[in-house]
């Protein structure tokens, strides 16, 4: 539009010539050829041809005139409205770009603008903060002023070697948005988990730092109540079979030989069906504490279901299963001679030893401490029987009813269940 007005005092000139040619053709054609390489005498040539139509003249340039006034008048009402729209974009981008700010400054995620640092190979050596909202100021424990130009690496020690500035670099070089979890260290931000996004904006990065922390907490406890039984405290059969198999992995690797426990309670359904499953529940956390004290904190104790125990020791040499089944009988006897329930605890103990070049799975390994706790089961039984034929054929008539008297329960206490804790 602005080009439009630019030639409109050209148009009238020229429609003025054009109306004038018919009548003194034979002024303006000389003098045009004899000026055509000065446009500036335009003029000049006007004035000369005045004399010859006067009228004609004037009719004609107040015709120009009004016409040039109205082209002058359009093109000022378009200018004007144009002028008037972008001032209207002008205003709603700037009240976008408000709001906008306003959103992140009240954000509860960090948000930081980073602008590489290069040396003079054009790599990136660092970056520096040209923007940061509150949010981000209050991770790094400073306020926004404090946080705006600083470099990253006096910020949060994010050196060139560290992963996450890697990174960075790789984002701002391929334009591919960058998102991980990272591990925070309290002494540079006041979290311990950041969820960190970086967009590449321009020549440098948008970055978006989320604090994580609680739900990290809420996804180990998830877990740890996944894999944890309710009632003894211990690992479940699911917690176990993945810390127990990660952890012969690292013996293996490490060249540690390792003794995986199958543990059995002794006519745990008797006591079930005497006492009820209270005194059953309490039973069992009792072998549980018996287990748990009996090993090493870095050694696996695992309740695999009903009254079935397992335990994997690591790092085992020598005479270390028969120090923990030891370890077990000792401290059985001492929960039976406290009283604490009204039957003794007694259980069998099946092992397999794990050399660090065994490479069988642990399910398979867990067969075969069943299996052999089986046959603990076994021999025990087999030798109680035998101790108990015994006694029935050693014993007088009179002893043994001596003997059947005493095991009558007295009033007012609960019945004991007969036998000693053993441990086959």
């Amino acid at each position: 539009m602005p080009a439009l007005l630019a030639r409109t005092p050209f148009v009238v000139l020229a429609l003025t010539l054009a109306a004038l040619w018919p009548v003194s053709a034979h002024a303006v054609v000389p003098f045009a050829e004899s000026t055509s390489a000065r446009p500036d005498l335009v003029v000049e040539a006007t004035l000369r041809l005045l004399p010859a139509s006067p009228l004609a003249f004037l009719a004609i340039s107040v015709a120009a005139g009004a016409l040039a006034l109205g082209l002058t008048a359009s093109n000022t009402f378009v200018l004007h409205s144009q002028t008037q729209q972008q001032e209207r974009d002008l205003i709603a981008l700037q009240a976008r770009e408000r709001r906008l700010r306003l959103a992140v400054q009240d954000s509860e995620d960090g948000v930081l603008h980073l602008d590489p640092i290069r040396d003079e190979n054009g790599q990136v050596i660092d970056f520096r903060v040209s923007d940061a909202n509150m949010r981000a100021a209050a991770l790094f424990r400073r306020d926004v002023p404090a946080v705006t130009g600083m470099r990253t690496s006096e910020l949060a020690s994010m050196a060139s070697q560290t992963a996450l500035f890697h990174a960075l670099v790789d984002t701002l070089g391929s334009g591919a948005t960058y998102r991980a979890e990272v591990r925070a260290h309290p002494r540079h931000v006041a979290t311990s988990w950041l969820l960190v996004r970086a967009v590449k904006v321009d020549d440098g990065l948008a970055l978006t730092l989320t604090d994580i922390r609680e739900r990290k907490k809420e996804s180990r406890r998830l877990s740890r109540v996944s894999s944890t039984d309710a009632l003894t405290g211990l690992l479940n059969r699911r917690g176990f079979l993945e810390h127990a198999t990660s952890q012969l992995d690292t013996a293996r690797r490490l060249g540690q030989d390792s003794v995986l426990f199958y543990v059995d309670c002794d006519d745990f359904k008797a006591i079930n069906d005497t006492h009820g499953h209270a005194v059953g529940d309490r039973a069992l956390q009792e072998v549980s504490r018996a287990l748990r004290l009996s090993v090493r904190e870095t050694d696996l104790v695992s309740r695999l279901g009903g009254d079935e125990f397992t335990i994997l020791a690591l790092d085992a040499i020598g005479q270390c299963a028969d120090t923990i089944r030891t370890r077990i009988a000792e401290r059985l006897e001492a929960v039976n001679n406290s009283v604490v329930l009204p039957a003794s605890l007694a259980v069998s103990v099946g092992r397999v030893y794990v050399p660090a070049s065994n490479t069988q799975p642990l399910a398979e390994l867990l067969e075969e401490a069943d299996r052999d706790l089986f046959l603990a089961k076994r021999a025990r039984r087999a030798a109680r029987d035998a101790m108990e034929s015994i006694a029935r054929s050693t014993r007088s008539p009179k002893a043994r009813a001596t003997v059947g008297r005493s095991d009558k329960p007295r009033p007012g206490r609960e019945v004991v269940l007969t036998g000693v804790p053993s441990v086959a």
